[in-house]
């Protein structure tokens, strides 16, 4: 696809990551010989109306950040048929890594032979407000490591939502889930990790849904049912390589749609977590969104 004529806009969340804003800046004015379009939104509502500008006055928008700016980018592109990009400053990075975008010379890659891919995410229906999954939205043990690693400010990427995972291990629980695809009552017990998938990668690079996208338009789901410490550490061990779905404790499935209802009044249970954030609370109605979130990534057909 030919850049030439396409004005980029730059949105870097000045949370994310390590770097400072000063270098940011720096990383971002390397990649252009003009002085580029930047900005740092103060908090997520910014960062969408911005998006949402730029789309409309058809500019190519760069989420600078984690997967939660990269959410809330994606959500205004579908919503105004734009075309994003990502340029990775978080600290999980999962969609980046998905797209092939996963470092700064990636991004470089990418303004030289690029090429649009048209993704798949997941809308997620709750009581009262919609959103969208770029990744892999859960409950259960999922939600209770983001939210662990959400709150753990030194590391970043598998090792981030590894020790997350390893620290939740300490207070195991199952919780109690009602669970309804294609419009059927399919499932009514504790399990210990519940997961809708539309891309492979969650917790930082992890092969939490290796079989997401085998079939179009289809959910993944996973879940696994009530394991011990030692099982959970060993089923651990085996996502981080995505050999976990012959386990005999976990179920892999394609769906048209799912409803996830529970009952559980522990804290942890209704919480749904995905793209690293928390993007809100049981019950919840996911399938797989009709348009599709355009991006642009490299375009290795034509990369020597």
């Amino acid at each position: 696809m030919n850049l030439k004529n396409k004005k980029f806009i730059f949105i870097v969340n000045p949370k994310s990551g390590k770097l400072s804003k000063k270098k940011k800046i720096k990383l971002i004015s390397d990649c252009f010989p003009s002085k580029p379009d930047i900005v740092f939104p103060k908090d997520s509502q910014e960062t969408s109306i911005l998006s949402a500008e730029a789309f409309k006055k058809d500019q190519v928008v760069v989420a600078c950040g984690g997967d939660g700016t990269v959410n809330l980018v994606a959500n205004q592109a579908i919503n105004h048929n734009g075309i994003m990009t990502i340029l990775p400053l978080g600290r999980g990075n999962d969609f980046a890594k998905f797209i092939g975008i996963n470092s700064f010379n990636q991004f470089k890659r990418m303004l030289i032979n690029s090429t649009i891919l048209k993704c798949e995410y997941l809308d997620l229906n709750f009581k009262n407000t919609k959103k969208i999954c770029l990744t892999s939205a859960g409950v259960g043990l999922l939600s209770e490591a983001a939210y662990r690693a959400s709150k753990t400010p030194i590391f970043q990427g598998i090792l981030l939502y590894l020790i997350a995972a390893l620290t939740s291990f300490i207070n195991l629980k199952a919780h109690s889930y009602i669970v309804n695809f294609d419009k059927m009552k399919n499932l009514n017990e504790k399990l210990a990790i519940l997961v809708a998938a539309s891309t492979p990668f969650a917790g930082g690079g992890m092969h939490i849904a290796p079989d997401a996208l085998k079939y179009e338009n289809k959910v993944n789901l996973l879940y696994a049912k009530k394991v011990s410490r030692i099982q959970a550490i060993g089923l651990l061990s085996k996502v981080m390589s995505g050999n976990h779905l012959e386990h005999p404790k976990v179920n892999n499935l394609h769906v048209n749609n799912c409803l996830i209802e529970t009952n559980d009044k522990n804290f942890w249970a209704p919480l749904v977590y995905g793209d690293g954030e928390h993007l809100g609370n049981l019950p919840v109605d996911i399938k797989k969104g009709q348009k599709r979130l355009k991006v642009l990534v490299v375009n290795n057909e034509n990369t020597n």
